[in-house]
This record gives structure tokens, C-alpha cells and sequence, in this order.
């Protein structure tokens, strides 16, 4: 098993707390973002300018309190630069993937981003670059756009993040949670290879328990050869919690969580004050539960 190289170690640290974990927020959300909000009117969506101006009040509130953030080019980084609410020692991640979503639906397809450049990496100041990769059981182009991705972020000389997410084909169903579990170990296992950082689905849950998520995260750590990080997409947010300090205790670096931190604020007729009560104090919470369950490692 490759280790992690020293490099790559030293650069990860723009995205660590003191103690070396991950509390990252992703806000990289695009359509389905826009698909979340209260509709203008009967099935109209709100505006890109809606968009823009949650993501940088949320950047403004959030980044104090996270080590990393992950941004898109559309919503996120509109200009093509580092956002000046984003605070100093708050790493950024800038997406470059291009999502095709189907509404209703959600994301059906990723690729690499041909907008995203060195010259554009380079500009945003980005420490590192995120790519969502769908995996469909092992089809030979998943491994291919993986190692496109990782060819760009080192010519750009940034730090490289692959989220590997589950997807299962329309009608298709788990057979049983071993089988669910396998499969996370199975994409970790295949695009994991070359990445600095991995984001997983987190192992062993099911909505409403987390008693396996441990001994899950304990395999995977074993299949990982860097740190590894668990995003809360398919999590209940009441049960994210508990998934942080369980997938810590079995090896996990801590999170990039997106709407576990602030789905609930975009819907209010004030969403500033929702993120500034509600999402903060939140984000903060989780990152005491990482830096707790690693210690006590």
C-alpha cells in the first residue's frame, strides 16, 4: 500500500485544524442548490444572483470556523478569485468537476471541468481541487476521469480530493446493507489511488443507526492509503453527528459536510440569521466531536 507522500502531507495542512483533522464545508452545490430553495413562484427557481449572494453570506459566517472550504466557479468564486469573506486560515478547495443534474433527480453525471485550468487554479489561489466521481461498479472511464483529475491538479501544483459516491442504476436496489457497505469499500478501493485526500460516503450506516459505522471505517482506513474524510450527503442530519465521531474512532480525518451544516437555513426568509444561529454553532460542534474522537484514538 502507498503512503501518502510527504509533499502532499505538507500541503494538506492549509485545510487542517491545529491538531491536524479536517472541518471543511463544501458549498460547491449548484442546481441542486437552486432546487433546495423556496421557488419564486409556481415552478419558477430563484435567481443566480440568490445563489451567489447565500453562498458568500455563508462563506462569511462559516469560514471562521472551518479549516477548509470547498467552492464552486459558478456560484462560489464568480469572478475567478479567492473570495474576500473567506478567511485567511480557511484552505480553499475549488470544484473541478462539471455536473450534469436532471431536476428532481439530482446529479447523473460528472466530468473534468475544461474551464478549470492552471491558470484558473493558480488565480483563485486554491490549495487544492475536488472531484465528484459517481461510481457505477467499476466501468473503466470512472478510473480514467479519476487520473485526468489528478494529472491537472499536479500541474497546477495543488492538492488533489476525490468523492466517491454509490450509484445505483434507476429501479435498482441494495440487496442488503453488506452489500451497500461493500461497495463504498469497492470505490474507496478503485479511485482512492493517487488521490491526497478521499471523501467517502460514510461506511456502515443506515438512517437511524450508526453501530456499525466503526468497525466500517476501520476497514476502510485499511484501504485508504491517505487521510479520508466523510461528506453528509445520504445522512440524516440528526444522525450526522454520531457518524463524525464514529467514523473518526475508525480512522477518519474528520469531514466536508455540505448540507448536514446548512441545508436548514436556505429556506428561511432570513437565511444570514440562520446561518450565523443555527449553521455555526453547528460546524463548530462537529469539529469538537472530530478533535475529541482523535484524540481518544
Amino acid at each position: 500500500m502507498t503512503q501518502i507522500t510527504e509533499k502532499a502531507r505538507r500541503g494538506l495542512e492549509a485545510l487542517q485544524t491545529a491538531d491536524g483533522s479536517y472541518s471543511m464545508v463544501a458549498l460547491d452545490h449548484r442546481e441542486v442548490l437552486r432546487e433546495m430553495f423556496p421557488p419564486v413562484a409556481d415552478g419558477v427557481l430563484v435567481s443566480d444572483q440568490v445563489l451567489q449572494e447565500f453562498k458568500r453570506e455563508a462563506i462569511e459566517i462559516l469560514s471562521p470556523h472551518a479549516s477548509g472550504m470547498l467552492l464552486d466557479n459558478r456560484f462560489g468564486i464568480p469572478n475567478g478569485q479567492r473570495p474576500a469573506e473567506l478567511q485567511p486560515n480557511c484552505g480553499l478547495i475549488l470544484a473541478a468537476d462539471a455536473l450534469t443534474n436532471v431536476r428532481g433527480v439530482g446529479v447523473t453525471a460528472t466530468s473534468v471541468d475544461p474551464r478549470i485550468t492552471v491558470d484558473y487554479v493558480r488565480e483563485t489561489q486554491a490549495v487544492a481541487l475536488k472531484l465528484l466521481v459517481l461510481w457505477h461498479g467499476g466501468r473503466k472511464g470512472e478510473r480514467d476521469l479519476v487520473d485526468q483529475f489528478l494529472d491537472l491538479a499536479e500541474q497546477a501544483g495543488v492538492e488533489s480530493l476525490v468523492e466517491g459516491v454509490v450509484r445505483l442504476a434507476p429501479g435498482e436496489s441494495w440487496r442488503d446493507l453488506k452489500e451497500r457497505d461493500e461497495a463504498i469499500l469497492d470505490v474507496a478501493e478503485a479511485l482512492s489511488k493517487g488521490a491526497s485526500l478521499y471523501k467517502a460516503q460514510v461506511p456502515g450506516y443506515t438512517p437511524g443507526d450508526v453501530s456499525r459505522v466503526r468497525a466500517s471505517a476501520r476497514e476502510l482506513s485499511e484501504i485508504v492509503a491517505g487521510p479520508w474524510v466523510i461528506l453528509s450527503n445520504g445522512v440524516a442530519p440528526e444522525d450526522f453527528p454520531e457518524a463524525v465521531a464514529e467514523s473518526c474512532a475508525g480512522g477518519a480525518s474528520g469531514f466536508l459536510a455540505g448540507r448536514s451544516v446548512w441545508a436548514d437555513t436556505v429556506v428561511e426568509v432570513d437565511p444570514r440569521t440562520a446561518l450565523r444561529e443555527r449553521a455555526a454553532p453547528r460546524l463548530q460542534g462537529l469539529a469538537e466531536l472530530v478533535s475529541a474522537a482523535r484524540h481518544a484514538l
